[in-house]
């Protein structure tokens, strides 16, 4: 477990895009969920998307053989699961907490079983956005995937991160958890001078003076995203 923090506009889903890209070309199947950052969305809602689109490309038989019992319990959330399972039986009536802990492991188990014969990489996009449900999904997926073939990278903006924060406690937890589940933090910052040059001779295909270079890097402090609209305006 992964993740790549830093501020807006730095280029940590472009990052997490190229490793999908890079992920693909060596055989892994991607999946990717985002946070919402307006009200209305439902809680886990950055797992329901990963967990919808490898549903409804997945044949009922592949299903079964890789959720046995714990459908039902992923079905609460996933109602694809359903659609295709139409013989599926609900899950017990058991007290909130008893039913979250099923759900977690039905989950956990769902996702290292289907990287089993084929490696899986999950990226969750801003969690910073994330509610406390998924957060708490995450910490016990970080324990229980050491040894399967299952990578999952969270991007977050980290200038936005209070010690009240509810991803703040996630991140100690992780942090915690890296003796048995792995996780390393990535923290990304801007461009260096050398970069900057590179950047915008790339983009804009002029040769650049020392002149121009440092002025942008001081306007824009190397943000990739900054960087590029002001270059976009300059030309």
């Amino acid at each position: 477990m992964a993740m790549v923090a830093g501020e807006p506009g730095i280029g940590k889903t472009r990052t997490a895009q190229e490793l999908a890209v890079y992920a693909e070309e060596r055989g892994a199947q991607v999946l990717w969920g985002r946070c919402y950052e307006e009200e209305g969305s439902p809680s886990y809602w950055p797992w329901i998307q990963p967990l919808q689109a490898y549903v409804r490309r997945s044949s009922a038989e592949q299903l079964i053989a890789e959720m046995g019992s714990g459908a039902s319990h992923v079905s609460e959330i996933v109602y694809e699961v359903g659609n295709k399972l139409p013989d599926l039986k609900p899950p017990p009536a058991l007290e909130p907490e008893a039913a979250r802990f099923w759900l977690f492991d039905s989950i956990s188990t769902f996702l290292k079983n289907a990287a089993q014969s084929q490696p899986m990489l999950l990226v969750l996009d801003d969690l910073h956005w994330a509610d406390k449900s998924s957060l708490l999904l995450l910490q016990f997926l970080a324990l229980e995937i050491a040894t399967s073939h299952l990578l999952v990278v969270g991007t977050y903006r980290d200038v936005e991160l209070s010690r009240q924060h509810p991803l703040s406690e996630t991140l100690v937890e992780l942090s915690r958890s890296s003796a048995t589940g792995g996780f390393r933090r990535i923290l990304l910052r801007g461009l260096d001078l050398e970069n900057t040059a590179l950047l915008i001779e790339a983009s804009a295909e002029v040769e650049t003076t020392t002149e121009l270079v440092e002025a942008l890097h001081v306007h824009t402090e190397g943000n990739p995203f900054f960087m590029t609209e002001a270059i976009r305006l300059l030309s």
